[in-house]
């Protein structure tokens, strides 16, 4: 069976190109494993900053596909201040790509980019698989932070640069928009949560819904939180982006109130935003506040190892978004078996379970996030209790010979199915 994948990422072809084997993310750990069967031939097409012919590497065979000024720090300016809509020129060269392949099965991964617009165009049979979804993601954009306190606090240099949150929004309409035309006529979707579940019946309504839960990054499978006791300074660790409704400002309000909470001595780690980032510059010029002061700690990116290690060496695991579907860093953490406390946000009450995986809490209540924060601290017993159901149904649900077996047999289920576009 011929299998093309169209993807966000380059997966484990970061290794070619970067010679860099953390970079792949999730999806890697899913090829590798998909190229060994027998019965798959895999393809897989992603975007990418540089004109690279077809190369195999290992047992997959991968398509580059340049993306016209994405290129240098110029060029990405250039694209945004022009706001170029390249999608009828890049699904011609998927077009092309998918035509010279012949696959069986057109896997696209995610509906934030065009790959699914071919769905328009070719008489293949094409599995959607949700990810975030935008169109949902779009009512929660400006959560936490209201939208006139992000314009007024949003530096000059990100408005002229194209950086700033309005031109994100208006970004993220546009990209709402393609994804509702490709999911309007999407016939297959893979998901993994009552939450994508339910938001597809909406936007994908002729669709047949499958389930197939995510491989997640080997450093997660080969390591366990074994803590015997917590720090006597609690270290609580939040893994974010720069989005604004990952929750950012709900850290800051609840690292206020736990400083002033005597008895209690904390440091909070952020990984995947700094110092620079223009979140936290937002966040800390509406609230007045330093984030330093309030012992918050903004780590930056850093590669899969490093956040692994971090959360091993932490006692509290937070997870704070107004929306999600099943955030991989969320399942990474139940991975590892650290406690945690995490919002009751999108898909996430469909893998984790509130008082027997952890605690869940309404999702910008910084009030209930320290409260939960102070009680699950003063428990070590049952936190170690969370710890080790958590770890068990995260084992469950990402094993990878079930993974691999689902991803199989969904495929054959929608080759018998064939294409069949209302």
């Amino acid at each position: 069976m011929k299998v093309l994948w169209f993807t966000n990422t380059s997966c484990s072809a970061s290794e070619y190109l970067l010679h860099d084997n953390m970079r792949g993310g999730w999806l890697s750990s899913l090829e590798r494993p998909l190229s060994q069967f027998e019965e798959i031939k895999l393809f897989v097409a992603f975007y990418h900053s540089k004109k690279i012919q077809p190369f195999k590497y290992n047992n997959t065979q991968f398509y580059p596909i340049f993306r016209k000024n994405s290129g240098s720090k110029l060029q990405r300016f250039y694209s945004r201040l022009l706001n170029f809509n390249n999608d009828i020129k890049e699904v011609q060269e998927l077009i092309r790509i998918a035509e010279e392949i012949r696959p069986d099965i057109i896997h696209v991964h995610g509906t934030e980019d065009n790959f699914g617009l071919i769905q328009y165009y070719l008489d293949v049979p094409v599995i959607i698989s949700m990810q975030g979804i935008i169109t949902p993601y779009l009512e929660k954009f400006y959560a936490g932070i209201p939208e006139e306190i992000i314009r007024k606090f949003t530096s000059l240099k990100s408005k002229i640069l194209r950086k700033s949150a309005g031109y994100h929004y208006n970004s993220f309409k546009l990209k709402a928009n393609r994804e509702l035309e490709i999911l309007k006529i999407s016939q297959n979707i893979l998901g993994r949560t009552d939450w994508d579940r339910r938001v597809s019946r909406i936007l994908a309504p002729q669709s047949t819904y499958f389930i197939g839960q995510e491989m997640l990054r080997n450093f997660f499978y080969s390591n366990i939180w074994g803590k015997s006791a917590f720090n006597k300074k609690i270290r609580i660790i939040t893994v974010s982006s720069e989005s604004f409704y990952k929750g950012f400002e709900t850290i800051v309000k609840s690292a206020k109130l736990l400083s002033a909470h005597c008895d209690f001595s904390f440091e909070w780690l952020v990984v995947g935003l700094s110092k620079n980032s223009e979140i936290v510059k937002i966040a800390e010029s509406w609230l007045q506040i330093n984030t330093e002061e309030l012992n918050i700690q903004l780590v930056g990116e850093i590669q899969e190892v490093e956040v692994g290690n971090l959360i091993l060496s932490s006692d509290i695991f937070c997870q704070v978004s107004h929306i999600e579907n099943s955030p991989n860093s969320l399942c990474e953490a139940m991975m590892l078996g650290i406690p945690i406390i995490a919002t009751c946000a999108g898909g996430t009450t469909s893998i984790f379970e509130n008082g027997k995986d952890g605690l869940l809490i309404q999702a910008g209540d910084p009030y209930t996030l320290s409260g939960a924060i102070i009680e699950m601290s003063n428990d070590f017993v049952q936190a170690q209790k969370f710890s080790k159901l958590t770890q068990v149904k995260a084992k469950n649900r990402h094993n990878k010979t079930d993974i691999l077996n689902d991803l199989i047999t969904v495929y054959r289920s929608v080759q018998r199915k064939g294409h069949n576009i209302v």
